[in-house]
């Protein structure tokens, strides 16, 4: 009988001790689970308390794996959380002696695949290459094929960031095969999400895209907002890379929705950034200028609130790791904290620091939106009036022609030609004084009239007399209502004296004068030739005519002079 009672006690032992560890199996799976959700609250919460519980239970020993499963599991979720590597490296040194100590090869292979991450994230390759082998050694030992994808994607991430594509490529393949196989959905996301970086890389964007809608159907199932609203960020990108601008617009706003309904810092620009490039691609500058001061506003918001966060994290560092020196050592609390307070000071001062490096990069970011504004405004001002100007040119164009289709002698087609071409090109030389000045009412007169009568009387000059021109200017700016017909004068009155004046001189002088005064403006024009009255009408030539009308324009006063030479002086206001 007593026998009987011993062999039920037994019993009832081992069904107690298979029924905790089914419990505290299932608990961990839920613990993963909450990880790839990415409920790293609840999972730490959980987490924790098992861990304690167990520790507290006086069965250490026989529940050493699980205790050691669930301190893999507050790595994990330290890394999850983008901490330092530091922290979770930490624990993982940790680990792995008891880990390799017990023979739990299955854990001391997926302890060095994730010190091999948090290397990489430290960008410390070297060490990362070397845990990744020790991985792969066990896997080869133990025939670890059920997790093997594991060491294919993080593989594949190592030879990204040495920027071998080739391996990228093929471990990505690899991981996505075995995920497959042994239905690993984490492995299989990540696997889609290195073959898209490749496809990115290599710009077919068709085939990223492919990887990236495979991504989407992932997020939508676990409903994670933040990693939805990124996804479509993503595919938005790629339909810009191929010129698609409609769907490029349509995937920007579902990020939009997502983005709104929860705020997070890391992607809160994401949204104002990708409009603006849409936009700027497609040439519409006004909108995209609308969302590149709001992505300003949106990257100063974020900047201010990753300080607030990085405040909050160091505070509840502090609180976590007090609570493990006071179970630890409560001798050496106040050595702790006093090193806490330490590093809290100095990352104070830190993050002052960075508060006044943002602050300056933000009074460069608005001198160089409010630089931008004025020169959108001051070019579409320019436009504007040069468009009226071009007008009103033309139509003193179309009026010399009608008026000269009447008067001119059309046997001497070459020189109705040349004429035509000087006046027209006094107009566009002054536009093209106006694009390089920028200035849309006045013309530096010196260099405009230089310019000009050094371009008529190169079309007349025959290099068979030498013709002189000095200019005297003591007039700067002048307005281009002045500036057009004085320019007009001069063409006619040196293709005047050209084609006249020096038939029977070989050195001809030109003198072109202007001054300023009380009194009002001078133009004076004189040259050495042979001179004729300029009052007496031609009926055949159009050029006094011209200049008459032009001075009538500027309200001038002329005076002229025929004893040696022409000379002409025009008062004007």
């Amino acid at each position: 009988m007593a026998l009987k009672c011993f062999f039920c006690f037994l019993v009832f032992i081992s069904q107690y001790a298979a029924a905790q560890n089914a419990f505290l199996k299932n608990e961990i799976q839920g613990i993963d689970s909450l990880i790839n959700y990415g409920h790293f609250d609840k999972a730490q919460k959980i987490t924790d308390s098992l861990y304690y519980q167990i520790l507290n239970s006086g069965q250490k020993i026989a529940y050493q794996h699980e205790l050691l499963e669930l301190r893999f599991r507050q790595a994990s979720i330290l890394d999850r959380r983008e901490v330092e590597p530091t922290q979770s490296l930490k624990i993982l040194q940790e680990l792995i002696h008891e880990s390799e100590k017990n023979n739990f090869f299955s854990l001391s292979y997926r302890i060095y695949l994730l010190m091999a991450l948090c290397y990489e994230k430290a960008e410390n390759f070297d060490l990362a290459d070397k845990y990744l082998n020790q991985a792969y050694q066990l896997y080869k030992d133990y025939k670890l094929e059920n997790i093997y994808s594991t060491y294919c994607i993080r593989r594949s991430s190592y030879y990204r960031y040495i920027n071998k594509l080739d391996s990228v490529l093929y471990f990505a393949n690899q991981a996505n095969q075995y995920a497959k196989k042994y239905k690993n959905e984490t492995d299989l996301m990540d696997s889609y999400i290195l073959l898209s970086f490749v496809a990115n890389r290599t710009k077919n964007y068709k085939e990223a895209l492919t990887y990236n809608f495979k991504l989407l159907e992932f997020y939508k199932k676990y409903n994670d907002t933040i990693t939805l609203a990124s996804s479509y960020t993503t595919i938005a990108k790629h339909y810009l890379s191929v010129g698609d601008f409609q769907k490029a617009i349509l995937y920007n706003d579902s990020s939009r929705f997502f983005y709104t309904s929860k705020r997070t810092l890391l992607y809160s620009t994401d949204y104002p950034k990708m409009r603006y490039e849409i936009f700027e691609a497609m040439g519409n500058i006004d909108s995209a200028f609308y969302y590149l001061k709001e992505y300003q506003r949106e990257w100063e918001y974020q900047k201010t609130q990753e300080e607030k966060i990085k405040t909050k994290e160091i505070e509840e560092r502090y609180e976590s790791e007090k609570k493990e020196i006071i179970i630890r050592d409560k001798n050496k609390q106040m050595i702790f904290i006093g090193s806490l307070l330490g590093a809290i000071i100095i990352a104070t001062i830190l993050l002052l620091r960075k508060n006044k490096k943002i602050e300056k990069q933000n009074k460069i970011i608005g001198v160089q939106v409010e630089e931008l504004s004025k020169a959108l405004g001051q070019k579409q001002v320019l436009l504007s009036e040069l468009q009226h100007r071009v007008k009103n040119n033309l139509q003193h164009v179309i009026s010399i022609l009608e008026i000269q289709k009447e008067s001119v002698d059309f046997n001497n087609i070459e020189e109705l030609i040349r004429s035509n071409q000087n006046r027209i090109h006094s107009m566009a030389l002054l536009h093209k004084k106006l694009n390089t000045f920028d200035q849309v009412n006045s013309v530096e007169l010196k260099r405009y009239i230089l310019e000009l009568s050094e371009l008529v009387k190169n079309s007349y000059d025959n290099h068979k007399k030498k013709i002189n021109i000095n200019l005297q200017c003591g007039i700067n700016l002048i307005s281009i209502e002045k500036a057009l017909p004085l320019g007009l004068i001069i063409v006619e009155l040196i293709s005047n004296s050209m084609k006249h004046a020096f038939k029977n001189i070989n050195i001809g002088i030109i003198d072109i004068t202007f001054t300023e005064s009380e009194k009002g403006n001078y133009f004076y024009y004189r040259d050495n030739g042979c001179g004729y009255d300029f009052n007496f009408k031609n009926d055949k030539g159009l050029g006094q005519e011209i200049i008459k009308g032009l001075i009538d324009q500027l309200d001038g006063i002329i005076s002229t002079n025929n004893d040696s030479g022409f000379e002409l002086t025009v008062n004007f206001k």
